[in-house]
C-alpha cells in the first residue's frame, strides 16, 4: 500500500504522532477523573466541601493533563522543546477559552436563565467559584478529545485539496451538522447531569434542558472545530502565540454569538432581563 493510500484512508486519529498521544491520554484520563468526580457527587462528601476542599478537587482533576505528559512525555515529545508539544498547545487554548467562558459568558446563564451557583465558598472571581476554573479545564478537555477524532474521521473521508480548490457542498454541510450535533449533545449532557449537584440552583430545570442546551451549545459549535486545527497537519506547526491567539478569537465569536442570543431571544421574549449587560454587576449569589 503506498503513502499516498494510507494518507486518504479516512482515521480518527491524527496522523502527527506527538497529537495522536496527547489524545488518547486525555480521552484515557477522562473517565478517570469523572469517576472521581462522581463519586464525590454521589456519595455527597461535597457537603463538607468548603473553599479549601473545592479549590484541592479542582486541582486535582485538572492538573493531570499538564503534569503526566511533563513528566512521562511520548516518543514523539522527547527530542522537542516543551513549547512545541501539542499537549501544551492544547492545554493552553482550553485554559484561555475557559477562563473567558467563566470570567464572563457565565454570567449569561445567571441573567437570562436564572441558573446561579450557590456555593458554599468566598474564593471567587467575579462571582465564580475558583475551584469551577479548574474544574472547567478537565471538562472541555475531555469533550474537545473527544469530538476532534469524530470531526477528523469525517474531514478524512475527502481526499486533500489542491490550493485553490473549493470544498465539496457536501463536506460543509457534514460538517455542519456534526458540529452542531456534537454541540447540542455536550450542553444537553452538561446541563442534565448537574442538576444532582444542589449548589446549580436552576430556577426553571426544563427552561435550562432545552432552552439553556442550546445557548450553551453556542460555546461549542465555535470551539469544537476551532481547537481540532491545532497542529493538524504534520507540515504546520503552531506556535504558542498562534494559539493562544486564536483561542482567544475563538472566544471572542461566543462572546458576540451570546450577547446576538440575548438581544435577539430577548426581544422575542420580552424578558426584561434581555436588557441587562450580564458580564456588569452582581448576578450570581
Amino acid at each position: 500500500m503506498t503513502a499516498t493510500a494510507i494518507k486518504h484512508e479516512p482515521h480518527w486519529f491524527s496522523r502527527v504522532p506527538s497529537k495522536a498521544w496527547a489524545e488518547k491520554f486525555f480521552l484515557y484520563y477522562s473517565p478517570i477523573w469523572i469517576g472521581l468526580f462522581g463519586f464525590v457527587v454521589v456519595s455527597e462528601v461535597y457537603k463538607n466541601f468548603y473553599d479549601i476542599e473545592f479549590f484541592i478537587l479542582g486541582l486535582v482533576v485538572s492538573l493531570p493533563c499538564v503534569v503526566y505528559p511533563m513528566l512521562f512525555p511520548c516518543a514523539a515529545d522527547r527530542d522537542k522543546p516543551w513549547y512545541d508539544r501539542y499537549w501544551v498547545k492544547a492545554n493552553l487554548w482550553i485554559a484561555l477559552f475557559g477562563f473567558i467562558g467563566n470570567y464572563f459568558w457565565t454570567h449569561y446563564f445567571f441573567v437570562l436563565l436564572r441558573a446561579t451557583y450557590r456555593f458554599p465558598v468566598t474564593f471567587t472571581l467575579n462571582e465564580i467559584p475558583v475551584c469551577l476554573y479548574f474544574v472547567t479545564h478537565a471538562y472541555f478537555m475531555s469533550y474537545h478529545a473527544a469530538t476532534t477524532p469524530v470531526l477528523r474521521r469525517f474531514w478524512s473521508m475527502y481526499p486533500p485539496r489542491k490550493a485553490g480548490e473549493k470544498k465539496p457542498l457536501s463536506l460543509i454541510i457534514g460538517t455542519i451538522l456534526i458540529v452542531a450535533g456534537l454541540a447540542y449533545f455536550t450542553a444537553f449532557m452538561e446541563t442534565w447531569t448537574i442538576q444532582m449537584v444542589p449548589y446549580y440552583h436552576i430556577e426553571n430545570r426544563s427552561q435550562m434542558y432545552i432552552v439553556g442546551s442550546t445557548f450553551y451549545m453556542l460555546y461549542f459549535v465555535v470551539s469544537f472545530p476551532m481547537f481540532a486545527r491545532i497542529d493538524e497537519t504534520d507540515g504546520e506547526k503552531w506556535t504558542l502565540s498562534r494559539t493562544a491567539l486564536e483561542s482567544l478569537g475563538s472566544a471572542m465569536i461566543v462572546f458576540t454569538l451570546c450577547d446576538f442570543w440575548r438581544l435577539l431571544v430577548g426581544a422575542l421574549t420580552g424578558d426584561p432581563a434581555a436588557q441587562t449587560k450580564p458580564f456588569l454587576g452582581t448576578h450570581g449569589y
